[in-house]
Protein backbone atom coordinates (compact mmCIF):
# COMPACT_ATOMS: atom_id res chain seq x y z
CA UNK A 1 0.00 0.00 0.00
CA UNK A 2 2.94 2.56 0.65
CA UNK A 3 4.34 1.76 -2.54
CA UNK A 4 2.58 -0.56 -4.82
CA UNK A 5 4.42 0.12 -8.10
CA UNK A 6 7.84 -0.93 -6.19
CA UNK A 7 6.35 -3.59 -4.81
CA UNK A 8 4.97 -5.49 -7.55
CA UNK A 9 8.45 -4.41 -9.59
CA UNK A 10 9.97 -6.12 -7.16
CA UNK A 11 7.60 -9.53 -7.33
CA UNK A 12 8.64 -9.53 -11.33
CA UNK A 13 12.41 -8.71 -10.55
CA UNK A 14 12.32 -11.74 -7.90
CA UNK A 15 9.78 -14.40 -8.79
CA UNK A 16 9.09 -13.72 -12.75
CA UNK A 17 6.39 -13.44 -15.04
CA UNK A 18 4.23 -15.04 -12.99
CA UNK A 19 3.81 -14.31 -9.39
CA UNK A 20 1.04 -15.11 -6.20
CA UNK A 21 0.84 -12.93 -3.41
CA UNK A 22 -1.64 -12.36 -1.09
CA UNK A 23 -3.67 -8.74 -1.75
CA UNK A 24 -5.83 -7.73 1.37
CA UNK A 25 -6.61 -11.54 1.92
CA UNK A 26 -7.28 -12.01 -1.35
CA UNK A 27 -4.74 -14.67 -3.06
CA UNK A 28 -3.05 -12.81 -6.74
CA UNK A 29 -1.38 -13.95 -9.41
CA UNK A 30 1.09 -11.12 -10.73
CA UNK A 31 1.35 -11.39 -14.60
CA UNK A 32 4.14 -9.35 -16.45
CA UNK A 33 5.26 -11.31 -19.73
CA UNK A 34 3.25 -10.16 -22.71
CA UNK A 35 1.85 -13.85 -23.32
CA UNK A 36 0.10 -14.25 -20.01
CA UNK A 37 -1.51 -10.48 -20.60
CA UNK A 38 -2.82 -11.42 -24.02
CA UNK A 39 -4.25 -14.78 -22.81
CA UNK A 40 -6.19 -13.02 -20.10
CA UNK A 41 -7.41 -10.25 -22.16
CA UNK A 42 -7.91 -11.28 -25.66
CA UNK A 43 -7.28 -15.66 -26.63
CA UNK A 44 -9.42 -16.45 -23.56
CA UNK A 45 -11.23 -13.77 -22.23
CA UNK A 46 -14.16 -15.44 -22.03
CA UNK A 47 -12.79 -17.49 -19.05
CA UNK A 48 -12.68 -14.14 -17.23
CA UNK A 49 -14.34 -11.41 -15.29
CA UNK A 50 -13.93 -8.47 -13.35
CA UNK A 51 -12.03 -8.76 -10.22
CA UNK A 52 -13.34 -8.64 -6.74
CA UNK A 53 -11.17 -5.15 -6.54
CA UNK A 54 -13.44 -3.77 -9.39
CA UNK A 55 -16.11 -3.79 -7.10
CA UNK A 56 -14.84 -1.68 -4.42
CA UNK A 57 -15.12 1.19 -7.06
CA UNK A 58 -19.34 0.74 -6.86
CA UNK A 59 -19.80 3.25 -3.77
CA UNK A 60 -18.23 5.58 -5.97
CA UNK A 61 -19.45 4.86 -9.48
CA UNK A 62 -22.42 2.80 -9.21
CA UNK A 63 -23.17 -0.10 -11.69
CA UNK A 64 -21.81 2.01 -14.67
CA UNK A 65 -19.67 0.77 -17.86
CA UNK A 66 -16.47 0.50 -15.41
CA UNK A 67 -18.06 -2.14 -13.09
CA UNK A 68 -20.79 -3.29 -14.68
CA UNK A 69 -20.61 -7.20 -15.76
CA UNK A 70 -22.83 -9.78 -18.17
CA UNK A 71 -25.82 -8.86 -19.63
CA UNK A 72 -25.90 -5.16 -18.40
CA UNK A 73 -22.31 -4.36 -19.20
CA UNK A 74 -23.35 -5.76 -22.51
CA UNK A 75 -26.54 -3.38 -22.87
CA UNK A 76 -24.81 -0.28 -21.67
CA UNK A 77 -22.23 -0.77 -24.06
CA UNK A 78 -24.84 -1.29 -26.95
CA UNK A 79 -26.33 1.88 -26.32
CA UNK A 80 -22.97 3.95 -25.62
CA UNK A 81 -20.97 2.70 -28.69
CA UNK A 82 -22.91 5.81 -31.17
CA UNK A 83 -22.17 8.00 -28.88
CA UNK A 84 -18.30 7.63 -29.26
CA UNK A 85 -18.31 7.24 -33.43
CA UNK A 86 -16.11 8.96 -35.06
CA UNK A 87 -18.19 11.40 -36.44
CA UNK A 88 -19.54 12.60 -32.82
CA UNK A 89 -15.85 12.88 -31.42
CA UNK A 90 -15.33 15.22 -34.57
CA UNK A 91 -17.98 17.43 -33.65
CA UNK A 92 -16.16 17.70 -30.02
CA UNK A 93 -13.30 19.38 -31.40
CA UNK A 94 -14.39 22.78 -31.55
CA UNK A 95 -14.64 22.64 -27.58
CA UNK A 96 -11.85 21.54 -26.59
CA UNK A 97 -9.92 23.49 -28.97
CA UNK A 98 -11.48 26.36 -27.81
CA UNK A 99 -11.37 25.82 -23.83
CA UNK A 100 -8.03 24.80 -24.12
CA UNK A 101 -6.97 28.28 -26.04
CA UNK A 102 -9.22 29.87 -23.19
CA UNK A 103 -6.97 28.49 -20.39
CA UNK A 104 -3.34 29.38 -22.27
CA UNK A 105 -4.48 32.04 -22.54
CA UNK A 106 -5.10 32.65 -18.77
CA UNK A 107 -1.09 32.20 -18.08
CA UNK A 108 1.19 35.40 -18.03
CA UNK A 109 5.16 35.16 -19.87
CA UNK A 110 7.61 34.03 -16.98
CA UNK A 111 5.28 32.72 -14.77
CA UNK A 112 5.10 29.47 -12.43
CA UNK A 113 2.12 27.25 -12.95
CA UNK A 114 1.24 23.71 -11.50
CA UNK A 115 0.24 22.45 -14.42
CA UNK A 116 -0.99 19.05 -13.06
CA UNK A 117 -3.67 21.28 -11.47
CA UNK A 118 -4.38 23.11 -14.54
CA UNK A 119 -4.64 20.42 -16.80
CA UNK A 120 -6.98 18.50 -14.22
CA UNK A 121 -9.21 21.59 -14.41
CA UNK A 122 -9.39 22.16 -18.05
CA UNK A 123 -10.49 18.58 -18.53
CA UNK A 124 -13.34 18.84 -16.02
CA UNK A 125 -14.28 21.99 -18.14
CA UNK A 126 -13.86 20.06 -21.27
CA UNK A 127 -15.82 17.13 -19.71
CA UNK A 128 -18.38 18.97 -18.47
CA UNK A 129 -18.97 21.01 -21.82
CA UNK A 130 -18.92 17.62 -24.05
CA UNK A 131 -20.83 15.71 -21.16
CA UNK A 132 -23.76 17.64 -20.45
CA UNK A 133 -23.13 20.81 -22.47
CA UNK A 134 -22.86 22.25 -19.38
CA UNK A 135 -20.54 25.18 -18.56
CA UNK A 136 -18.84 24.05 -15.03
CA UNK A 137 -17.18 26.98 -13.86
CA UNK A 138 -20.43 27.85 -11.47
CA UNK A 139 -20.03 24.38 -9.94
CA UNK A 140 -16.11 23.60 -10.43
CA UNK A 141 -14.86 24.31 -7.04
CA UNK A 142 -17.29 22.39 -5.41
CA UNK A 143 -17.24 19.15 -7.96
CA UNK A 144 -13.07 19.42 -8.10
CA UNK A 145 -13.18 19.23 -3.99
CA UNK A 146 -15.70 16.56 -3.98
CA UNK A 147 -13.95 14.67 -7.26
CA UNK A 148 -10.87 14.84 -5.14
CA UNK A 149 -12.73 13.37 -1.64
CA UNK A 150 -13.86 10.63 -3.67
CA UNK A 151 -10.62 10.16 -5.32
CA UNK A 152 -8.84 10.08 -2.16
CA UNK A 153 -11.38 6.53 -1.51
CA UNK A 154 -9.50 4.99 -4.56
CA UNK A 155 -6.51 5.03 -2.90
CA UNK A 156 -7.56 2.80 -0.08
CA UNK A 157 -9.15 0.29 -2.35
CA UNK A 158 -5.85 -2.57 -1.61
CA UNK A 159 -6.69 -2.19 1.95
CA UNK A 160 -8.40 -5.39 3.61
CA UNK A 161 -10.15 -2.81 6.29
CA UNK A 162 -11.87 -0.83 3.71
CA UNK A 163 -15.19 -2.15 4.31
CA UNK A 164 -15.32 -1.67 7.83
CA UNK A 165 -13.51 1.67 7.41
CA UNK A 166 -17.01 2.12 5.46
CA UNK A 167 -18.92 1.29 8.12
CA UNK A 168 -17.90 3.15 11.36
CA UNK A 169 -18.59 7.01 11.31
CA UNK A 170 -15.40 7.83 10.92
CA UNK A 171 -14.40 11.79 10.02
CA UNK A 172 -13.10 10.52 6.86
CA UNK A 173 -15.79 7.94 6.23
CA UNK A 174 -18.15 10.83 6.92
CA UNK A 175 -16.37 12.97 4.32
CA UNK A 176 -16.66 10.84 1.84
CA UNK A 177 -20.57 10.24 1.95
CA UNK A 178 -20.91 13.99 1.66
CA UNK A 179 -18.75 14.28 -0.99
CA UNK A 180 -20.92 11.52 -2.78
CA UNK A 181 -24.32 13.00 -2.25
CA UNK A 182 -23.07 16.53 -3.01
CA UNK A 183 -21.80 14.96 -6.06
CA UNK A 184 -24.86 13.46 -7.05
CA UNK A 185 -26.76 16.42 -6.58
CA UNK A 186 -25.50 18.13 -9.24
CA UNK A 187 -24.80 15.42 -11.80
CA UNK A 188 -28.51 14.64 -10.67
CA UNK A 189 -29.27 18.17 -11.48
CA UNK A 190 -28.44 18.43 -15.23
CA UNK A 191 -30.60 15.51 -15.91
CA UNK A 192 -33.56 16.96 -14.47
CA UNK A 193 -32.56 20.05 -15.86
CA UNK A 194 -32.40 18.61 -19.37
CA UNK A 195 -35.44 16.44 -19.20
CA UNK A 196 -37.40 19.30 -18.26
CA UNK A 197 -36.60 21.05 -21.17
CA UNK A 198 -37.58 17.41 -23.68
CA UNK A 199 -34.35 16.12 -23.57
CA UNK A 200 -31.96 15.35 -26.93
CA UNK A 201 -29.02 17.52 -27.55
CA UNK A 202 -25.56 16.70 -29.74
CA UNK A 203 -23.96 16.26 -25.97
CA UNK A 204 -23.28 12.98 -24.10
CA UNK A 205 -25.88 13.64 -21.69
CA UNK A 206 -28.29 14.12 -24.57
CA UNK A 207 -27.39 11.31 -27.00
CA UNK A 208 -27.28 8.57 -24.03
CA UNK A 209 -31.18 10.01 -22.70
CA UNK A 210 -32.25 9.69 -26.34
CA UNK A 211 -30.59 6.22 -26.83
CA UNK A 212 -32.73 3.01 -26.89
CA UNK A 213 -31.52 -0.50 -27.30
CA UNK A 214 -32.01 -2.26 -30.39
CA UNK A 215 -32.99 -5.49 -28.71
CA UNK A 216 -34.89 -4.40 -25.67
CA UNK A 217 -36.03 -1.20 -26.89
CA UNK A 218 -35.62 0.27 -23.56
CA UNK A 219 -33.84 3.46 -22.25
CA UNK A 220 -31.33 4.66 -19.19
CA UNK A 221 -33.05 5.24 -16.23
CA UNK A 222 -32.14 8.17 -13.88
CA UNK A 223 -29.92 5.86 -11.98
CA UNK A 224 -28.07 4.55 -14.90
CA UNK A 225 -27.38 8.12 -16.74
CA UNK A 226 -25.95 9.35 -13.25
CA UNK A 227 -23.60 5.90 -13.31
CA UNK A 228 -22.37 6.40 -16.78
CA UNK A 229 -21.69 10.38 -16.35
CA UNK A 230 -19.78 9.66 -13.44
CA UNK A 231 -17.64 6.90 -15.02
CA UNK A 232 -17.24 9.18 -18.16
CA UNK A 233 -16.73 12.68 -15.96
CA UNK A 234 -14.31 10.25 -13.28
CA UNK A 235 -12.37 8.64 -16.60
CA UNK A 236 -12.28 11.10 -19.26
CA UNK A 237 -11.52 13.99 -17.31
CA UNK A 238 -8.24 12.27 -14.68
CA UNK A 239 -7.06 10.53 -17.30
CA UNK A 240 -6.32 13.17 -19.93
CA UNK A 241 -5.23 15.42 -17.08
CA UNK A 242 -2.57 12.94 -15.75
CA UNK A 243 -1.51 12.45 -19.42
CA UNK A 244 -0.95 15.73 -20.62
CA UNK A 245 0.57 16.81 -17.02
CA UNK A 246 3.17 13.65 -17.42
CA UNK A 247 4.10 14.51 -20.74
CA UNK A 248 4.76 18.26 -20.50
CA UNK A 249 6.79 17.48 -17.47
CA UNK A 250 8.87 14.91 -20.13
CA UNK A 251 8.61 17.23 -22.56
CA UNK A 252 10.29 20.13 -19.86
CA UNK A 253 13.35 17.86 -19.49
CA UNK A 254 13.82 17.21 -23.59
CA UNK A 255 14.40 19.98 -25.38
CA UNK A 256 14.93 18.42 -28.31
CA UNK A 257 11.37 16.68 -28.38
CA UNK A 258 10.12 19.61 -27.56
CA UNK A 259 11.30 21.65 -30.46
CA UNK A 260 10.59 18.80 -32.88
CA UNK A 261 6.71 18.61 -31.51
CA UNK A 262 6.50 22.94 -31.88
CA UNK A 263 7.56 22.75 -35.43
CA UNK A 264 4.98 20.28 -36.22
CA UNK A 265 2.30 21.87 -34.80
CA UNK A 266 3.32 25.12 -36.01
CA UNK A 267 3.59 24.21 -39.21
CA UNK A 268 0.20 22.53 -38.94
CA UNK A 269 -1.64 25.78 -38.02
CA UNK A 270 -0.35 28.11 -40.36
CA UNK A 271 -2.33 31.22 -40.61
CA UNK A 272 -5.69 29.67 -38.61
CA UNK A 273 -6.62 30.48 -35.08
CA UNK A 274 -7.33 27.02 -33.89
CA UNK A 275 -6.74 23.21 -34.23
CA UNK A 276 -9.83 21.43 -35.89
CA UNK A 277 -10.94 17.69 -35.96
CA UNK A 278 -9.00 17.12 -39.24
CA UNK A 279 -5.76 18.30 -37.42
CA UNK A 280 -4.91 15.37 -34.69
CA UNK A 281 -4.36 12.81 -38.18
CA UNK A 282 -1.49 15.38 -39.56
CA UNK A 283 0.27 15.00 -36.06
CA UNK A 284 2.70 11.84 -35.93
CA UNK A 285 5.16 13.11 -33.97
CA UNK A 286 2.66 14.64 -31.21
CA UNK A 287 1.10 11.39 -30.89
CA UNK A 288 4.41 9.27 -30.39
CA UNK A 289 5.17 12.00 -27.60
CA UNK A 290 1.72 10.91 -26.21
CA UNK A 291 2.35 6.76 -26.72
CA UNK A 292 5.95 7.46 -25.14
CA UNK A 293 4.05 9.31 -22.41
CA UNK A 294 1.41 6.91 -22.17
CA UNK A 295 4.46 4.18 -21.75
CA UNK A 296 5.88 5.85 -19.02
CA UNK A 297 3.23 7.27 -16.95
CA UNK A 298 -0.29 5.26 -17.88
CA UNK A 299 -3.20 6.93 -16.78
CA UNK A 300 -4.66 3.30 -15.74
CA UNK A 301 -1.79 1.78 -14.03
CA UNK A 302 -3.62 -1.89 -13.51
CA UNK A 303 -6.07 -4.13 -14.57
CA UNK A 304 -7.75 -7.41 -12.55
CA UNK A 305 -9.81 -10.09 -13.76
CA UNK A 306 -10.98 -13.31 -12.11
CA UNK A 307 -11.02 -16.76 -13.51
CA UNK A 308 -14.16 -18.25 -14.14
CA UNK A 309 -13.00 -21.64 -14.24
CA UNK A 310 -10.23 -23.05 -14.42
CA UNK A 311 -7.71 -21.90 -17.02
CA UNK A 312 -4.08 -22.44 -18.24
CA UNK A 313 -1.43 -19.78 -18.50
CA UNK A 314 1.11 -21.22 -20.38
CA UNK A 315 2.69 -24.12 -18.09
CA UNK A 316 0.50 -22.82 -15.16
CA UNK A 317 -3.47 -23.31 -14.45
CA UNK A 318 -4.87 -20.84 -12.75
CA UNK A 319 -7.60 -22.20 -10.03
CA UNK A 320 -11.41 -21.40 -10.33
CA UNK A 321 -11.88 -17.69 -8.85
CA UNK A 322 -8.49 -17.12 -9.00
CA UNK A 323 -7.63 -13.18 -9.02
CA UNK A 324 -5.35 -12.27 -11.70
CA UNK A 325 -2.95 -8.65 -11.77
CA UNK A 326 -1.30 -6.92 -14.54
CA UNK A 327 -0.05 -3.39 -14.56
CA UNK A 328 0.74 -1.33 -17.69
CA UNK A 329 3.09 0.38 -15.41
CA UNK A 330 5.11 -2.48 -15.01
CA UNK A 331 4.92 -3.69 -18.27
CA UNK A 332 5.63 -1.01 -20.36
CA UNK A 333 9.20 -1.02 -18.60
CA UNK A 334 10.10 -3.83 -19.19
CA UNK A 335 13.73 -3.58 -20.92
CA UNK A 336 12.91 -6.83 -22.66
CA UNK A 337 10.87 -5.14 -25.31
CA UNK A 338 11.34 -1.68 -24.77
CA UNK A 339 15.21 -0.73 -24.89
CA UNK A 340 16.16 1.99 -22.54
CA UNK A 341 12.70 1.05 -20.64
CA UNK A 342 12.94 4.41 -18.61
CA UNK A 343 14.26 7.14 -20.89
CA UNK A 344 12.06 8.75 -22.65
CA UNK A 345 12.50 8.46 -26.53
CA UNK A 346 9.40 9.42 -28.68
CA UNK A 347 11.39 8.22 -31.71
CA UNK A 348 10.60 4.28 -30.60
CA UNK A 349 7.14 4.64 -31.88
CA UNK A 350 7.79 3.92 -35.72
CA UNK A 351 5.48 1.34 -37.72
CA UNK A 352 8.79 -1.54 -37.73
CA UNK A 353 8.93 -1.03 -33.88
CA UNK A 354 4.65 -1.56 -33.33
CA UNK A 355 4.41 -4.46 -35.68
CA UNK A 356 7.52 -6.55 -34.28
CA UNK A 357 5.73 -5.32 -30.53
CA UNK A 358 4.06 -8.45 -28.91
CA UNK A 359 0.42 -7.90 -28.22
CA UNK A 360 0.13 -7.43 -24.66
CA UNK A 361 3.30 -5.63 -23.75
CA UNK A 362 1.30 -2.40 -24.44
CA UNK A 363 -2.02 -1.63 -22.91
CA UNK A 364 -2.86 1.82 -21.80
CA UNK A 365 -6.18 1.32 -22.69
CA UNK A 366 -7.00 -2.11 -21.31
CA UNK A 367 -8.11 -4.85 -23.75
CA UNK A 368 -10.71 -7.13 -25.21
CA UNK A 369 -13.99 -6.77 -23.79
CA UNK A 370 -13.13 -4.48 -21.65
CA UNK A 371 -11.15 -1.93 -23.75
CA UNK A 372 -11.74 1.73 -23.10
CA UNK A 373 -14.83 2.86 -25.66
CA UNK A 374 -13.44 6.78 -25.48
CA UNK A 375 -10.34 5.65 -26.53
CA UNK A 376 -10.79 7.67 -29.84
CA UNK A 377 -12.23 10.31 -27.56
CA UNK A 378 -8.97 10.59 -25.68
CA UNK A 379 -7.21 10.68 -28.72
CA UNK A 380 -8.35 13.50 -30.11
CA UNK A 381 -8.63 15.30 -26.82
CA UNK A 382 -5.32 14.98 -26.10
CA UNK A 383 -3.55 15.67 -29.43
CA UNK A 384 -5.76 19.32 -29.50
CA UNK A 385 -4.59 19.70 -25.82
CA UNK A 386 -1.14 19.23 -26.04
CA UNK A 387 -1.10 21.06 -29.83
CA UNK A 388 -3.10 24.22 -28.51
CA UNK A 389 -0.66 24.23 -25.52
CA UNK A 390 2.93 23.91 -27.11
CA UNK A 391 1.91 26.24 -30.29
CA UNK A 392 1.87 29.04 -27.35
CA UNK A 393 4.43 28.03 -24.38
CA UNK A 394 7.31 26.68 -23.65
CA UNK A 395 6.97 24.68 -20.57
CA UNK A 396 10.29 24.62 -18.29
CA UNK A 397 10.39 22.80 -15.48
CA UNK A 398 11.21 24.15 -12.07
CA UNK A 399 14.30 22.91 -10.75
CA UNK A 400 14.99 20.98 -7.51
CA UNK A 401 12.05 18.94 -7.74
CA UNK A 402 11.42 15.36 -6.43
CA UNK A 403 7.92 14.30 -8.28
CA UNK A 404 7.00 11.08 -7.96
CA UNK A 405 3.75 8.98 -8.77
CA UNK A 406 1.07 8.65 -6.36
CA UNK A 407 -0.92 4.85 -7.63
CA UNK A 408 -4.70 5.98 -6.88
CA UNK A 409 -7.26 4.70 -9.44
CA UNK A 410 -4.74 6.49 -11.82
CA UNK A 411 -1.21 7.45 -11.80
CA UNK A 412 -1.25 11.05 -10.10
CA UNK A 413 2.14 12.77 -9.42
CA UNK A 414 2.10 13.11 -5.52
CA UNK A 415 2.89 16.95 -5.07
CA UNK A 416 2.23 19.66 -7.83
CA UNK A 417 4.19 20.02 -10.72
CA UNK A 418 5.82 23.37 -11.18
CA UNK A 419 6.72 24.65 -14.55
CA UNK A 420 7.49 28.02 -15.34
CA UNK A 421 5.56 29.27 -19.02
CA UNK A 422 8.19 30.96 -21.38
CA UNK A 423 6.99 32.45 -24.47
CA UNK A 424 7.63 31.02 -27.86
CA UNK A 425 10.23 32.87 -29.50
Amino acid sequence: MRSPLDFLAGIRRDYGDIAYFSLGGVGAYFLSHPDYVRDVMFAQRASFTLSPLREKLIPVIGYGLFTSKGDLHQRQKRLMLPVFRKSRVDAYAASMSLLTQRTRDKWRPDTEIDIAEETMALTMFIAAKTLFDHDIEGDSDAVSENLAILLEYFTRLMSPFLRLSMMLPLPSTLQFRKAVRDFDAVIYRMIEQRRQTGGGGEDLLGLLMAATDDETKSQMTAKQLRDELVTLLIAGHETTANLIAWTLYLLGQAPEADRLLYEEVRSLLGDRAGFTAADPERMPYARKILMEGLRLYPPGWFVGRAALNEVKLGEFTLPKGGVVLMSQYISHRDGRFFPEPDRFIPERWTREFMEQLPRGAYYPFSGGDRHCIGEGFAWQEALLILATLVERWRFELVPGQDIRVRPSVTLRPDRPIRMIVRPRI
